[in-house]
């Protein structure tokens, strides 16, 4: 089963506008002043009017101080002919006054007309090339014909607009009324769709049905029913009804936004994000530099635990000579960006008990060689009371053994040299 085809609704917006933003809307009609920065710059020829005169808003304001003068100039007649001196002199004084009643909507009115984009774009008369309007045409002209006939001549202008993101229809609408004493003024009510905003949208609805489109949702009606309902439920719990139902939610407000507000809310959206972005991206940053430094700080410890190691199984296996390695290490990493403080520690601690040991040993032999030449002494002595043929086997004995002495006599005053000439911060 084919579902049905999607229907678009016709969209009407009505509302207020004051004599003074006509050059206002004429600029930005030209796109020569005011907001146009949705505007596509290639599709503004495309433009076109399509009620009035190409000087429509300097008409429209001529005629409306026409209508000031030709009011006052009225004025002053009856209050002449009735001989109301004294508000005759304060209608002088005073000057022409507007033609329409004081109102923050302002007495004329601006209509715009269109209809989703989607509905234009799935016009496929020109793909087929099918003779006949398009969409864009249609709506032109049914557009055309609901100002005229609802509206006359009180619709001044009526341009349509290509270079939007939507094919769209703008009006101005100057309601002209003559009161019973013959003033010209400007009365808004005195269009029945303009003083009931339903019956506008009812009659814009019906009108464009013709061509496949429908009346937009009656937000207004669903609202007034809502509160209606809502307003029962109550009055029904407050006089003791068993079941007087449950309140319903409200519809929801929707309010029209100008391109050049939305646009400022975009904006400052997109400004918003984008500094939480930068802050963002210098937070990760920093947690970047800090997970660096941790993980350098980390490689570091380990390597200095590895040292530990390396240098306590050494030790444990019985090799000092890691020692000559470890000073060459702490020669290198002196000259490094990261020093390892715990290979210089255990090779300055390992050469420490080095010499520690060396200096121990020098005395033990010290003590040794002392108290070999003691007894060499009393051999010398005793050999003065032996008989000269045991004398003699006795010097040959001693010669045998002087040169490994002299030798070791030579070391350890070598070593006493050298332990003079580093001084005492160098022993240690």
């Amino acid at each position: 089963m084919s579902s049905a085809p999607k229907t678009y609704p016709i969209v009407m917006r009505m509302q207020g506008m004051h004599p003074r933003n006509l050059a206002g809307y004429e600029k930005h009609r030209m796109r020569s002043g005011g907001d146009h920065g949705h505007c596509d710059a290639s599709l503004m020829a495309h433009n076109r009017r399509l009620i009035g005169s190409k000087t429509w808003a300097q008409d429209a304001w001529d005629e409306i101080q026409d209508m000031r003068h030709a009011n006052h100039l009225l004025e002053l007649e009856q209050l002449r002919r009735r001989r109301r001196k004294t508000e005759l002199k304060n209608a002088l004084f005073r000057g022409p006054r507007d033609p329409w009643r004081a109102t923050r909507h302002g007495p004329l009115r601006e209509i715009i007309l269109t209809v989703n984009k989607e509905w234009f774009d799935k016009d496929l008369t020109e793909f087929f090339g099918e003779s006949g309007p398009t969409r864009e045409m249609q709506f032109e002209t049914r557009a055309t014909e609901w100002l005229l006939t609802n509206f006359g001549d009180d619709c001044v202008h009526a341009r349509a607009d290509l270079d939007e993101t939507a094919y769209h229809i703008h009006a101005v609408i100057i309601p002209r009324a003559v009161t019973a004493d013959g003033r010209r003024m400007l009365q808004p009510a005195v269009h029945p769709l303009i003083r009931s905003y339903e019956k506008a949208q009812d009659s814009v609805g019906e009108w464009f049905a013709e061509i496949g489109l429908r009346r937009g949702e009656r937000r207004k009606q669903a609202l007034r029913e809502a509160l209606k309902h809502n307003r029962k439920v109550r009055e029904a719990r407050e006089n003791g009804v068993a079941d007087p139902g449950s309140e319903i939610a409200l519809p929801e407000h929707r309010e029209h936004v100008s391109p050049r507000k939305w646009r400022e809310s975009q904006e400052i959206e997109l400004a918003s994000r984008d500094k939480a972005v930068k802050q963002s991206e210098k937070t990760l940053t920093a947690e970047k530099s800090m997970l660096a430094d941790q993980k350098q700080t980390v490689t570091q410890q380990q390597q200095d635990a590895q040292s530990v190691l390396d240098v306590a199984a050494a030790v444990a296996e019985g090799r000092v000579d890691i020692v000559s390695d470890l000073n060459e290490t702490v020669s290198q990493v002196a000259h490094a960006d990261t020093p390892s403080p715990v290979r210089a520690l255990f090779g300055r601690a390992l050469e420490v008990l080095r010499q520690q040991a060396r200096k121990e040993a020098r005395a033990e032999l010290t003590d040794e060689f002392t108290q070999i030449e003691a007894a060499d002494a009393a051999l010398r002595e005793i050999a003065k009371t032996l008989p000269g043929k045991a004398r003699h086997r006795l010097a040959q004995a001693r010669r045998s053994l002087s040169l490994p002495l002299n030798a070791l006599r030579r070391r350890l005053s070598r070593a006493r040299f050298d332990d003079t000439d580093r001084g005492p911060d160098e022993k240690t």
